[in-house]
């Protein structure tokens, strides 16, 4: 779109169906590449000149399903990942949070719901299935129609404690 910029990359085959991966810089709120899912190689890089600015501007959008942090400074990171919300955080990296597959993989609001890998994924893809059975013997069964006098009698006394 214009104003971004493609800093390294770019080059297409379609035929082969080949996007080399590619940094745009210069990218703005408004740009195509930040308002669509990119299921590509393509890192739109965005700076800014004060942390607060940068959680301002994620917390402005829909949640991320990934979120790249690229800092020197603890503080800045650690105000990022206190302030924004995102599926996964990669810091100074990119999708490698996507193939540890020990740490759970999803999204979150707009960008999905559930985790893939590990015991979370696990859990996620399973149906936790609840079986009660009763006992032929079981005092419940007192609480069931039809009422003899019996039972009529010893839920009277029941009541009159509780």
């Amino acid at each position: 779109a214009a104003g971004d910029k493609v800093y390294m990359g770019g080059e297409t085959d379609a035929e082969s169906n080949f996007i080399a991966p590619t940094v745009l810089t210069d990218v703005t709120a408004e740009s195509p590449v930040m308002s669509e899912e990119i299921f590509g190689p393509i890192l739109p890089v965005i700076s800014f000149n004060k942390i607060t600015e940068a959680a301002d501007f994620i917390n402005d959008h829909p949640k991320p399903l990934g979120l790249y942090i690229f800092s020197k400074k603890r503080k800045n990171i650690d105000y990022i990942l206190n302030n924004t919300s995102a599926g996964g955080t990669s810091i100074n990296d990119t999708i490698l949070h996507y193939m540890q597959l020990n740490l759970p993989f999803g999204g979150i609001n707009n960008s999905g719901f559930g985790r893939t890998h590990g015991e979370a994924g696990f859990k996620a893809f399973s149906n936790q299935r609840s079986v009660l059975k009763q006992s032929r013997l079981s005092p419940m069964k007192l609480l069931y129609p039809p009422y003899t006098g019996r039972v009529k009698r010893l839920i009277r006394l029941l009541l009159k404690y509780i």
